[in-house]
């Protein structure tokens, strides 16, 4: 009977282990960020994968944990049908497909050197304010990499 229950516990000790390899979101911890504590233009916390630091960016702040979380957030919205067109028009980071394509959110696979990689760039209204945000250009990120950040800035707020 002993037996049994140590295995039975190992199995669920493993299926958890493989499912927060499999899922990173679900491992991420997430915790609230003050981003007025970088600058009164932004008055708004935001939910950031703990550990993560905010900092001025010229004008922008930059939500950064390590190589793979790095979101710019803008206090002007972006131009999300401007962006949608240099996406598509650019050489370098050849566009692939959009994963998702709305009036406030583009998240698309790109290539660059034949290798794939993922972004993101979105408006979120908090306040009286539409905030926009996208991801730091240069590291290459996953899907789910993308998909962590864009959950982030959704979950912005005005700070109360």
């Amino acid at each position: 009977m002993k037996k049994s229950f140590l295995a039975a516990g190992f199995l669920v000790f493993t299926a958890v282990l493989m499912f927060a390899a499999a899922n990173p979101q679900a491992a991420t911890k997430l915790v609230p960020l003050d981003l007025s504590k970088v600058s009164d233009s932004f008055p708004v916390i935001m939910q950031a994968p703990e550990g993560a630091t905010a900092a001025d960016d010229f004008g922008s702040v930059l939500v950064k944990k390590g190589d793979n979380f790095q979101v710019e957030v803008s206090s002007s919205p972006n131009d999300i049908e401007s962006l949608k067109k240099e996406i598509k028009a650019n050489t370098l980071n050849k566009f692939k497909a959009f994963v998702v394509e709305t009036a406030d959110v583009l998240l698309y696979e790109s290539t660059v050197m034949g290798k794939s990689e993922f972004h993101f760039a979105a408006n979120v209204k908090a306040g009286d304010v539409t905030y926009g945000a996208k991801d730091t250009r240069g590291p290459v990120y996953t899907k789910a990499d993308v998909e962590l950040m864009l959950k982030c800035f959704q979950s912005l707020t005005a700070k109360k």
